[in-house]
């Protein structure tokens, strides 16, 4: 018999804001073209073949704002730049190896409005621009890095023929002084000791909150172990980042 759950902590990275303290409602669907190659040889039976493939994700919660994590500062400039964004989605805490959703998006609407005496709710509707990667969170949100280092190895599918792994960083905080500065990267490896690991792809290197979204060059990759990695320069830096990979 199917065993019902709740969700109380899903999370939704957008950029460099980090929606979970501030959503209560997540919406996310994937649809594919129905395209009719219907012929006279059908024997009188309909066939179809899928088309073109695209998702939405809807994201409603409480009106923040006052920074570049917030919800009305991250939408408004998102929307009304025309940008598209990296996001990251899961339905658990966000730890290491987590499942979760990577993908681009461009914000098509936001909407606020409430009555008198009410909290002031806000919806943010959001559309593909690009893939959807299926897989898990390769750094969780809320460990501070201070020092250069190599996160933890995490199982994924080999990426076949046809697919490819995706990538998404979202930068949350930037402390320190002497200009601190990131770089991360990601690498795979045949086993989870990352004894002759191979880097699949870096990000350009941040200074400041934001985000950023990659696709590994697409060839089959049979590594099954990836991680992130980073490296870290400035006076007493500290650094709040999530990296996010899967597959499509």
């Amino acid at each position: 018999m199917p065993v019902g759950f709740a969700l109380t902590d899903v999370r939704t990275y957008a950029v460099g804001a980090d929606f979970t303290g501030q959503s209560n409602k997540l919406d996310f669907s994937g649809t594919l073209v129905d395209e009719d190659k219907t012929t006279f040889g059908s024997g009188g039976w309909r066939e179809r073949v899928g088309g073109i493939k695209s998702s939405k994700v809807d994201v409603e919660g409480l009106w923040f704002a006052g920074d570049p994590g917030q919800p009305d500062d991250r939408a408004w400039a998102d929307l009304t730049a025309g940008l598209s964004v990296p996001l990251t989605m899961m339905g658990t805490s966000g730890a290491v190896g987590a499942p979760c959703y990577v993908t681009k998006v461009v914000d098509l609407s936001y909407k606020l409005g409430t009555k008198v005496g009410t909290l002031l709710p806000f919806t943010l509707a959001t559309m593909n621009d690009g893939p959807v990667g299926d897989g898990n969170l390769l750094h969780p949100q809320g460990t501070p890095r201070t020092a250069t280092g190599n996160g933890t190895a995490v199982q994924i599918a080999p990426v076949n023929v046809g697919q490819r792994m995706y990538l998404g960083l979202h930068l949350f905080s930037v402390a320190g002084t002497a200009s601190p500065t990131i770089t991360v990267a990601v690498q795979s490896n045949v086993d989870n000791t990352f004894g002759a690991p191979t880097t699949r792809a870096t990000f350009t290197a941040a200074t400041a909150v934001g985000g950023q979204f990659l696709a590994v060059a697409a060839t089959p990759i049979t590594d099954t172990w990836w991680r992130a990695t980073w490296t870290i320069t400035g006076t007493t830096p500290s650094f709040l980042f999530a990296v996010s990979a899967g597959i499509a």
